[in-house]
């Protein structure tokens, strides 16, 4: 199955995290940064999870702005779970009319890639 950099949502995190055997831990997620202290920030997705997001020194990341993310899935210090080492992040504009992007449009579609993988995932061992 390729995987390059599978879109998920927060609920997906422990498929991809380290020691889950996953084909590849990097990953992409969509949602509004809602706060950020320090070298981390918290991401919210449509439905109100939430990823801790571990910052490089290039994230440049605006509160209440909606971004994708690309990054690792890694194990948080002191055990706090799971989160996500950011290596790139994009804001997302809004439309023309001002409006955010759908976010329960995207989840539900991302959901279906997660339900239906031979649909979206070309499996490379065939």
């Amino acid at each position: 199955m390729s995987l390059s950099t599978p879109r998920i949502l927060p609920k997906h995190l422990e498929q991809f995290g380290p020691g889950a055997h996953a084909p590849v831990n990097t990953v992409r997620l969509l949602g509004t940064i809602t706060s950020i202290h320090g070298s981390s920030a918290t991401l919210t997705s449509g439905d109100g999870d939430t990823v801790t997001l571990v910052l490089n020194r290039d994230s440049h990341l605006s509160p209440q702005s909606l971004y994708e993310v690309v990054g690792k899935v890694i194990n948080l210090e002191g055990g706090a779970g799971l989160g996500v080492r950011v290596m790139a992040a994009v804001e997302w504009p809004k439309s023309p009319e001002g409006k955010p992007v759908d976010l329960k449009a995207y989840e539900a579609v991302v959901d279906a890639t997660h339900r239906y993988k031979e649909i979206f995932y070309v499996d490379e061992e065939k």
